[in-house]
């Protein structure tokens, strides 16, 4: 099922998506979707609502949410996707590698494939 962006960010909450870190300690604060429980505070749908949903190198824009498999069968999270069906992530800036936080503010939205292209090398 495909969810718009502005249901997941309703669902989520402004509180959730006003975050600028998530701690090692993150709150584990989740709401309920298809029956599966779903994590409200992630530094992907944070920096999805502050920096918006287009990547930052190519420009393509995700368009909706799906619901995917998480690591653990009682839990699901949001995907976003361009109309194409390419994955949009999150990118660390200064990749952590070069001493990057996970921080929004050191976070851009890209397509996979631009974010693989990218890997862990700084910006320019």
């Amino acid at each position: 099922m495909r969810y718009t962006i502005a249901e997941v960010f309703g669902l989520l909450g402004k509180d959730a998506l006003s975050i600028t870190e998530v701690g090692f300690r993150r709150d584990r604060e989740s709401i309920e979707v298809e029956g599966y429980k779903v994590y409200t505070k992630s530094l992907r749908y944070a920096t999805f609502y502050q920096k918006g949903c287009k990547c930052a190198a190519c420009g393509k824009e995700g368009e909706y949410f799906q619901l995917d498999s998480g690591d653990q069968p009682d839990r699901k999270h949001f995907n976003l996707y361009a109309a194409d069906g390419t994955l949009i992530t999150k990118d660390h800036v200064v990749p952590k590698k070069h001493g990057g936080k996970d921080r929004v503010d050191n976070m851009q939205t890209m397509c996979v494939c631009c974010n693989r292209t990218k890997g862990c090398n700084m910006p320019q």
